[in-house]
């Protein structure tokens, strides 16, 4: 397919299916026919009354100018990544090979099996697979066939880089997504599920605007690595992509497979319309390409090495050669592969970037890029996140045991500081340690785990939308948490006190939370490609700091409710002190439950030599090196054979995979510390000021008192004891009066008869 030259008028298309999308001159989304009016005169101006009435239907449209500023970032992002993937490739200078098309005929079955026979269409080398994707007989369904190192992705990536011009010179043109299939882990979900949840996963598009696109064919999948999963995986994978194709017949997409393992599965993807396969490249081919790059001299060794030539014949290892090709004969691949990795870390490096030379000896890259390609091998992806390091990367045994105690123990301080508000520091600390290491021994488990952290920048919609579904979700758990909590203080105030006051609790911390839930829902973008080396774990750790700038002040203002709904005096540092707990809990429960297991598990893996202590730093020197490739925070091997060789011969042991230890014993000790801490927080407080005592000196204020709250409901009381009480409207009138409570000493029981003479009780 030929571009069209610039300034050429592009053609008209009308009474078609072709949608055109935009924005008008002032700002409204329209969408509808695609005409070319670029002559037309400019409109003169509209009157008040319709300006103000296109400003009306933007406002109402708002959702379509969400999606359509939606569109243009991910459209953005897809450029982005397909233009670093082909400017890193090894394929980057572009050799001609020997090309031909499959296509279906009468009574016969080949690459896309139809009842029909095949027919075979030479192809010329200059053939692009845009130009084969818009044949009227392919229609848009492609499936892309090669040897290992033919160009596949190359190829992919190319198709991909023309159907992202096109979009971006057509808003009704799909917008092309490369997905790699060695992602699908679930046998099955049906494709357009796991399309939805991959466009969630790596660019944070929501589901539902996805699954629009999908229906709306604003989407065109590029599946690429079927020959990753394995025979079986892959036999289930193409079931699926066939049901995805024939569910809707104008669906286009293309898939790249192995050919030689695409002929083992033996079950053919019978909804795509051709196959575009890449042959070995014939001898003048070879020879032009090496003319071009000035390597003749590379050219006259193949000619007269059988085993060199026959590497050749595979267009990855002839573009390697053509690097690490030094005068020493290569006779397999491996030889090729270290020639290659031992020429690219001799190469200068930018001085700019590494003034103190090179930052790491060549053991150490190879030892870490060893460990990352089994990793990857072990885990059946391509691709790595530094924040979606997994837990089960830790052997079993030391590392676990180490890290259920080090996260415990960090766990255990951030909650102990947070109890210290309300316990004081020391009894906060011991019974957040306790927590913690119950967290940490018993219930942290070793599964897999991505993260799916958001960046957050002002949604006036989300906040609506966030703040009608917080307040329900805050009505009915602040229901439940109420009943749970008044059946605990019914053990204190008795049953039907207790009730009431729970429930107030309970629904005033409900839709208070409900409250702060849709602030922070509001605060979040739709699409935040991962553009920076472990941009997960840092807005993980940036929503630990901004949830609570929202949540302290919130709190701040809601708890004097608790004062009025009680009749309490209003204590203006406990409305602040319970604001600054809520606003700590919320940081711990958003952000710190991504970043501390991640801390902990890249200290252990650093402290056993497996990874750098500066992962990002170190990965950019080896996409520098090019020996990996860098898109944003994602990295990925050049090619699955530069992959292989570091993986080398030793077999790659499956993920350990483990679950939680003694999770029952976990949760009843979780349990029965809840229920002590409620017990101790509504036991422990401190005496102020204004609360009028008969025992002074014994209790002053400032003192720290523990009362006994549940067990006085059962015992006996005895002379001395000081008992501390509400004063009610019965008391008052017998003279308890100016004070809501007093604290005094028993100095008689019931039935009992005493004298005061000169302030002694007798």
């Amino acid at each position: 397919m030929t571009e069209e030259p610039k300034g050429q008028e592009p053609e008209n298309k009308t009474g078609g299916n072709y949608r055109e999308t935009d924005f008008a001159d002032h700002g409204v989304y329209v969408e509808g026919d695609y005409i070319n009016n670029r002559e037309q005169p400019r409109p003169e101006a509209a009157p008040l009354w319709r300006e103000l009435q296109r400003k009306l239907i933007g406002w109402l449209d708002r959702d379509q100018y969400a999606a359509s500023c939606i569109r243009k970032k991910l459209l953005e992002a897809v450029k982005r990544e397909v233009t670093t993937r082909l400017q890193d490739s090894l394929h980057q200078n572009e050799l001609e090979m020997n090309l031909y098309l499959e296509l279906p005929m009468e009574e016969s079955k080949g690459a896309v099996e139809r009842d029909q026979r095949q027919k075979v269409i030479p192809l010329p080398p200059q053939t692009s697979a845009m130009e084969v994707f818009e044949r009227p007989d392919v229609k848009g369904r492609l499936l892309i066939l090669g040897e290992p190192g033919s160009g596949k992705t190359t190829t992919l990536l190319r198709l991909a880089e023309d159907l992202v011009r096109q979009a971006e010179q057509n808003n009704a043109a799909p917008i092309p997504i490369i997905f790699e299939l060695s992602a699908w882990k679930n046998d099955q979900q049906p494709l357009d599920k796991w399309l939805v949840a991959q466009l969630k996963d790596n660019y944070s598009i929501d589901e539902k605007i996805s699954q629009q696109w999908l229906e709306n064919h604003q989407l065109l999948p590029l599946l690429d690595g079927l020959d990753e999963l394995g025979i079986a995986g892959q036999r289930l994978c193409v079931t699926k992509i066939n049901q995805f194709f024939k569910q809707d017949i104008q669906r286009r997409g293309v898939v790249c497979c192995r050919l030689e393992e695409y002929q083992q599965g033996r079950v053919k993807l019978r909804k795509l319309n051709g196959a575009y396969c890449l042959q070995s490249p014939k001898d003048i081919h070879i020879q032009n390409y090496l003319q071009r790059l000035d390597k003749q001299e590379l050219w006259q060794v193949l000619s007269s090495d059988a085993q060199m030539r026959q590497l050749a014949d595979k267009p990855l290892f002839l573009n390697v050669m053509v690097t690490a090709y030094q005068g020493q004969p290569i006779t397999n691949k491996a030889q090729l592969w270290s020639a290659y990795v031992e020429e690219r870390l001799k190469l200068p490096l930018d001085q700019q970037k590494y003034p103190k030379g090179v930052p790491y000896g060549d053991e150490h890259t190879r030892h870490w890029l060893t460990y990352i390609a089994r990793q990857l091998v072990a885990d059946s992806t391509t691709e790595f996140l530094i924040e979606n390091m997994q837990l089960y990367w830790l052997n079993k045994g030391g590392e676990r045991l180490a890290f259920r105690l080090i996260s415990g123990l960090i766990l255990g301080l951030i909650l102990g500081l947070i109890l210290g508000l309300i316990l004081g520091l020391i009894l906060g600390l011991i019974y957040g340690l306790i927590l913690g290491l119950i967290y940490g021994l018993f219930l942290e488990n070793f599964k897999y785990y991505e993260l799916t952290a958001e960046a957050f920048i002002i949604n006036w919609y989300g906040v609506k939308y966030g703040l009608t579904y917080g307040l329900i979700l805050g009505l009915i758990y602040g229901l439940i948490y109420g009943l749970i909590y008044g059946l605990i203080l019914g053990l204190i105030y008795g049953l039907i006190l207790g009730l009431i006051y729970g429930l107030i609790y309970g629904l005033i911390f409900g839709l208070s939370s409900g409250l702060i839930y849709g602030l922070i829902y509001g605060l979040r973008t739709e699409i935040k490609a991962k553009v920076q080396p472990n941009q997960g774990i840092k807005e993980s750790f940036k929503k630990t700091f901004i949830i609570p700038l929202f949540a302290f002040p919130a709190w701040a203002l809601i708890y004097p409710l608790f004062f009025i709904v009680t009749g309490a005096n209003l204590d203006l540092t406990s409305a602040l002190t319970m604001g600054l707990l809520i606003g700590l809990v919320s940081a711990l429960a958003s952000g710190g439950q991504d970043w501390i297991p991640h801390l902990t598990l890249r200290l252990i893996l650093w402290q056993r030599g497996a990874i750098p202590w500066n992962y990002a730093r170190f990965l950019s020197y080896a996409a520098q090196r090019r020996l990996i490739q860098q898109v944003g925070g994602r990295y990925r091997f050049l090619h699955d054979a530069l992959r292989q060789h570091f993986v080398g011969n030793k077999p790659v042991p499956p993920p350990l995979i483990e679950g939680s230890k003694n999770t029952g014993l976990g949760y009843i000790l979780l349990g029965f510390s809840l229920f002590v801490f409620i017990i101790l927080s509504s036991s422990i407080y401190r005496v102020d000021s204004g609360l009028k005592s008969t025992v002074v000196p014994v209790v002053q204020s400032g003192d720290v008192v523990l009362t006994d709250r549940v067990t006085r409901n059962w015992r006996k009381f005895h002379h001395g004891d000081v008992i501390h009480f509400r004063v009610t409207k019965n008391l008052a009138k017998q003279g308890f009066n100016g004070k809501k409570y007093i604290m005094m000493r028993i100095v008689a029981l019931p039935g009992e008869t005493f004298a005061i003479k000169q302030g002694e009780v007798y």
